[in-house]
């Protein structure tokens, strides 16, 4: 670091100090737990990324007849698992292109958790709605409420959700119908996260004229009223200014490592989807740098493209290769971190809802409900947790098995708030409860609507 940049990492230090901020020591020593929530959006099919080995035949067999369209250009299932997938110590294989993933399981630190109850209601937005503010009775129209990584927010208290993408998701909201975003930072483009403070005479002029403008009108809003719409507005442009420089001299002196930006590749097939994640990582990366400044302990993050009526192979291919191949954002993100951020840090994956056991006629899979939830960090406790692949799905005493109907789902027997709330706790001892407050009931067989959990399942140690 040059002497210019030390003065002023000094000199803001000293400001924050007054202003009763954190000071902007990058990647702090002894980081705090953070949990990352990684949205898929679209609805992901991991029945797909996780595939029955073929020496379990009958399994197998099934598992063919119902899905071989999804694989174009196999004849045989022995084949499209040759050239598609790992086998891993378990059985089951991991997609090729999910490198990263594949590598992180067998180091012990992914827990893949089946058979999770979904969204039953097959909608795209409404079951977004579900899964992001962890309510599975929450309406279609609920927009303006709290979301699961608000409340955990709120239950830890000094800490924020800080939000890396385009939106600001109802799972960062909190529970404060006048300032939902009281405890969330929009880190959508942290490399100009602050006001402008002018780069000539006359713009610095009037950035000057600017600031005191907003100190004026920041002594007005004390006298204004709640509904007074101008509040919020105030409120960001405060929140900016106390945040922005103090953390544009953390950013400048810590630079993106070159391997963050170079996979927002312009000529991947999937350039869109690629390049926003690709500026998520560069986001999450200045944000775990300004993590003291931030007060950061629940990080949002989102992935589109998993509607995948048609032509899932590619368009899956695509996707897993950006989120978990093995020169992917994620790799390339926690490979650019301190091992002791990693060391405090998990991702879990979420998404709108699972895809229907049988293919749909488009070389693609429909709308379905229950699915798997995958949680990846060192903390976890890695393995599978409930049948990967139940026997109930290829023959029943009751009828038609569900790979031979159309139409048939997994079938969700573990509720979300079983994992999510040991996640929390993970985060901040004692939070689970009052984040998925239908926790109070997980262990009473009298209460109908309880979180329910997979028969032979222990989640007790899910995470260390």
């Amino acid at each position: 670091m040059n002497r210019r940049d030390f003065v002023k990492l000094t000199l803001y230090s000293s400001v924050m100090a007054g202003l009763g901020l954190p000071s902007t020591r990058a990647f702090a020593a002894g980081p705090n737990r953070t949990l990352v929530n990684i949205m898929c959006l679209g609805g992901a099919d991991f029945r797909y990324m996780f595939a029955p080995n073929p020496s379990d035949a009958d399994y197998a067999n099934k598992y063919w007849e119902a899905r071989s369209q999804l694989y174009s250009g196999h004849a045989s299932y022995s084949s499209a698992w040759g050239a598609l997938y790992s086998a891993t110590a378990a059985g089951f294989g991991i997609y090729n292109q999910a490198g990263w993933l594949k590598a992180q399981y067998d180091a012990g630190n992914v827990a893949i958790v089946c058979n999770v109850v979904g969204s039953e209601n097959r909608q795209h937005d409404h079951s977004q709605i579900i899964i992001n503010t962890g309510d599975l009775n929450a309406s279609r129209f609920a927009l303006d409420r709290d979301g699961w990584g608000g409340r955990l927010a709120e239950a830890i208290g000094a800490a924020n959700v800080v939000a890396m993408s385009h939106d600001i998701s109802a799972f960062c909201k909190g529970t404060d119908p006048a300032n939902r975003t009281a405890q969330v930072i929009h880190a959508r483009d942290t490399r100009n996260f602050a006001l402008s403070n002018g780069n000539n005479a006359t713009t610095q002029r009037v950035a000057r004229a600017l600031k005191n403008y907003y100190k004026g009108k920041q002594l007005e809003a004390t006298n204004k009223p709640a509904s007074w719409p101008y509040h919020k507005f105030i409120q960001h442009e405060q929140k900016l200014r106390e945040f922005g420089d103090p953390f544009k001299a953390l950013t400048d002196a810590n630079p993106i490592p070159a391997a963050l930006l170079d996979i927002a590749d312009s000529s991947s097939p999937n350039r869109l989807n690629r390049l926003g994640f690709a500026k998520e990582c560069s986001n999450l990366y200045d944000s775990f740098t300004g993590a003291e400044l931030f007060q950061l302990r629940v990080a949002a993050m989102e992935y589109g493209g998993w509607d995948t009526h048609r032509s899932q192979q590619s368009g899956f291919e695509n996707n897993i290769s950006d989120l978990f191949g093995t020169n992917g954002g994620l790799a390339t993100l926690t490979n650019s971190l301190p091992a002791d951020v990693v060391n405090n840090t998990v991702f879990v994956f979420t998404t709108d809802f699972g895809r229907q056991l049988r293919a749909n006629g488009d070389n693609g899979t429909d709308h379905g409900t229950g699915n798997y939830m995958i949680l990846i960090g060192p903390a976890v406790n890695g393995g599978v947790y409930g049948e990967m692949h139940p026997r109930r799905e290829i023959s029943t005493a009751e009828g038609p098995a569900p790979f031979d109907v159309r139409g048939a789902d997994i079938k969700g027997l573990t509720s979300f708030e079983r994992v999510l709330s040991r996640l929390c706790n993970w985060v901040e001892p004692g939070s689970g409860i009052k984040v998925f407050p239908n926790m109070a009931y997980a262990n009473l067989n009298t209460y109908p609507d309880g979180p329910i959990l997979e028969p032979g399942v222990d989640l007790s140690n899910l995470l260390a």
